[in-house]
């Protein structure tokens, strides 16, 4: 057998995909019963995009006038009307803006962020979350409390009652209450109409921004005791906000984000080009729920065209 120095650029090529096809077959006959699974689900998966690809339709082309198609001055126009009022020039921001294009760093679009194809939904912080995981905490040790001082004869016995509240029940209805209203905490990016939409706060309604006119800060990365990991900080800072609203225009994010993030959140709102592979694995998600980006409604109509009712998996070659 040549050296790889003495083999020829298609020689070398084969050579290459034949290693990598030996290393693959070892790996999986030496995986876990869990990493089979995996490989299982993975293969199937492949296979029903290739079943896509005999058909033909993968390669058709759909509509795409679910697409705002405006230019920056009329997107800005747009919501104005929608806010009721003209915007303003915000305060320069002291910190250092991210650049929109900088895909280095850890995918992470679950939990805190979801997407069905129409909207990206980014969990603001502080957020509903946060309180109730204080007031569940409080509770629990409430409803300790109770049956301690109940076992003790200091309550009658009937304030059992009130420690199984405190335990089980407000924990539940805060958990139902704070999910119901999810999309209170939401930053709503949304491709087909370009606009922002900022969450609710304490002194603040919601109001409607063009892309162009936010922008990400990287914060501080904040890492744990016995080097255990990190946690990078960052916000959304306006370049301009409304003349009516006057609380603040930096906007908290849910686990921080990073610049891979950010940038990928403008890229999906880039409606020039379709919407990238790495957004189909939770858009997926949420077409198997029947459920949007907040999870208060139904998963977007005009999205569905993109998808296998059957298999509910992403059935087309782009999805705009």
């Amino acid at each position: 057998m040549k050296k790889i120095e003495e083999m020829t650029q298609e020689e070398r090529d084969i050579y290459l995909i034949e290693r990598a096809k030996e290393r693959n077959r070892k790996y999986r006959e030496e995986a876990t019963e869990e990493e089979k699974e995996d490989f299982a689900k993975i293969d199937a998966y492949i296979d029903r995009e290739t079943g896509y690809r005999r058909s033909g339709v993968f390669y058709e082309e759909l509509p795409k006038d679910h697409l705002h198609n405006q230019s920056y001055k009329e997107r800005l126009a747009k919501a104005e009307e929608l806010n009721g009022c003209k915007f303003k020039e915000a305060k320069p921001c002291k910190d250092r803006f991210a650049p929109r294009d900088d895909f280095d760093g850890p995918k992470r679009l679950f939990g805190a962020w979801n997407c069905d194809g129409e909207k990206v939904a980014v969990v603001r912080h502080p957020s509903l979350i946060l309180f109730r995981m204080v007031i569940t905490i409080l509770s629990a040790i409430a409803g300790f409390m109770l049956i301690v001082l109940t076992l003790v004869h200091t309550f009658p016995v009937d304030y059992l009652y009130l420690s199984l509240a405190g335990l089980f029940i407000t924990p539940f209805l805060l958990f139902k209450f704070s999910d119901a209203l999810r999309f209170i905490d939401n930053i709503e990016f949304n491709r087909h109409t370009g606009l922002v939409r900022t969450p609710y706060t304490l002194f603040r309604k919601p109001f409607y921004i063009p892309i162009e006119d936010l922008e990400y800060v990287v914060g501080v990365e904040v890492k744990s005791a016995r080097g255990g990991g990190s946690f990078q900080t960052g916000y959304l800072s306006c370049r301009k906000y409304p003349e009516k609203f006057w609380f603040g225009h930096a906007i908290g994010l849910g686990d921080g984000g990073n610049l891979n993030d950010w940038a990928q959140i403008n890229r999906f709102m880039d409606i020039t080009q379709p919407i990238e592979e790495y957004y189909y694995e939770i858009m997926e998600y949420h077409y198997k729920l029947d459920k949007n980006a907040h999870f208060n409604g139904p998963f977007p109509e005009v999205m569905k065209k993109y998808f296998d009712a059957d298999d509910c998996q992403v059935n087309r070659m782009e999805v705009w």
